[in-house]
């Protein structure tokens, strides 16, 4: 008989922590909602496979591994049934040095991956007889492609809302949403585990926030009327897309990330009483690493940027020297050094510490007729659905973020088009073959 339990906890650290993104130091303010790790397990008597997902913008390789081996140590089960992923909060805190904006708490990091195994131990401990069922539906109104091709025949990530030069987007985006309903055999629920693919970057600022999942999972407790079910968010192959419609039908503002989590929750609820409902499924999982060759920074592309790097920090020097002069003595404290800087040093760095490749995770879970492919990156929305078409699974759920993350995962149409997600630097940096890599496992 299929089991299976849940469990959620508070992940949310300290204020102070850097929130990453936007190459700008963000230092935490305050909390809007708090983050957490939350855990699904199922367990059929032979096997055990579940996830657990994390409020953050990713999670390293490292951090998945020491999860699971948490969860393998204290229980003495296998754990490479348990997907791990982030679901790509940008209001949550740093898990590795990008740039020189995103300063790590080693100390927290630890903490939180105390928490999220705990949050996997407790969810096999709750288990349950259950029953569960698949729907899936789809949703058009709040996620866009990003990318658009210009009047000048370039391509532009952002080109601005209403911008005359944008002519058309250069991709489309996966409008489909999963949903697997988890309830005991009396029908109370345990879970619901919902995929779509839309970016987690609707509020900005400086308050802690699990952005649009974390309104869904407030209206799904309230429709179900159940505080107890968890609500766990897997994110979508979403790397080329964002709740903006550059073309201004659609319009957004500030409470956005309410709208979309209610949106959401509208179309879980509306396939929800719908769901066949089965008490019995086949568990399945393959985990496998490949290393696939990072891109490298060419020779005279490090001289030109090395020199860029030593006339900014002559420039920079000299700068402090006049400051120090100044009339209060005190000088203003720097927020960094904006976009094209980061650039620079991330050139400078990738040359002068070559790594040629990375070790990368890869996984896929089946339980019952229900494929999850977990993907190590922030995915093109075209790799997912070229991967639904040619997967001998119907109901083929694509989660990004899983098990590590390696900057953007882009097509390889995108690499001569350019734009920001292609480009190189110490976050984006894997081959252009990577994606089709991922895709054949």
């Amino acid at each position: 008989m299929l089991k299976c339990g849940a469990c959620e906890t508070v992940i949310t650290p300290k204020l102070g922590l850097p929130i990453p993104g936007y190459f700008e130091v963000r230092p935490a303010t305050d909390i809007l909602d708090d983050l957490y790790a939350k855990a699904v397990v199922f367990d059929n008597g032979k096997k055990i496979c579940g996830f657990l997902v994390v409020d953050m913008l990713h999670i390293t390789a490292n951090l998945c591994n020491q999860i699971r081996e948490k969860f393998r140590n204290t229980l003495m089960i296998d754990a490479d049934g348990i997907m791990i992923a982030a679901t790509h909060s940008h209001t949550s805190f740093a898990v590795e040095y990008n740039d020189e904006f995103s300063s790590v708490d080693e100390q927290w990091l630890a903490v939180m991956a105390t928490k999220a195994a705990d949050a996997l131990i407790m969810a096999y401990r709750r288990r349950v007889p259950c029953q569960f069922g698949f729907a899936r539906t789809e949703e058009h109104e709040i996620a866009f492609n990003r990318r658009y091709f210009m009047k000048d025949g370039t391509v532009r990530t952002w080109p601005g809302i209403g911008n005359p030069d944008a002519v058309r987007p250069a991709a489309g985006v996966d409008p489909e949403l999963d949903v697997i309903r988890v309830d005991d055999l009396d029908g109370k629920p345990i879970a619901v585990i919902t995929n779509f693919a839309n970016h987690l970057d609707l509020i900005g600022g400086t308050k802690y926030s699990a952005d649009y999942p974390g309104v869904l999972s407030k209206e799904l407790k309230k429709r179900l009327d159940c505080d107890s079910v968890v609500s766990l968010f897997l994110n979508g192959c979403c790397g080329d897309v964002t709740h903006i419609d550059y073309t201004g039908k659609h319009k957004f503002d500030d409470k956005h990330y309410i709208k979309c989590g209610k949106i959401l929750a509208d179309d879980v609820m509306s396939v929800y009483d719908g769901i066949e409902m089965t008490r019995d499924a086949d568990i399945d999982y393959i985990f496998d690493t490949k290393y696939i060759d990072r891109r490298q920074v060419s020779e005279d592309d490090y001289l030109e940027n090395k020199e860029a790097l030593l006339r900014y920090e002559r420039d920079k020097k000299a700068a402090k020297a006049a400051s120090a002069e100044s009339a209060d003595g005190y000088e203003n404290p720097a927020t960094g050094d904006g976009m094209a800087m980061s650039y620079v040093k991330c050139t400078v760095a990738l040359f002068e510490h070559p790594l040629p490749h990375e070790l990368v995770y890869l996984q896929g879970v089946k339980l019952g007729d229900i494929y999850f492919a977990g993907m190590p990156g922030e995915m093109f929305a075209e790799l997912g659905l070229d991967l639904k078409a040619r997967s001998p699974f119907d109901k083929t759920v694509c989660v990004e973020l899983a098990n590590g993350c390696f900057g953007y995962i882009a097509t390889k149409k995108a690499f001569a088009e350019g734009g920001y997600e292609v480009s190189l630097d110490r976050y984006v940096n894997m081959s252009e073959d990577a994606g089709d890599i991922i895709n054949d496992v």
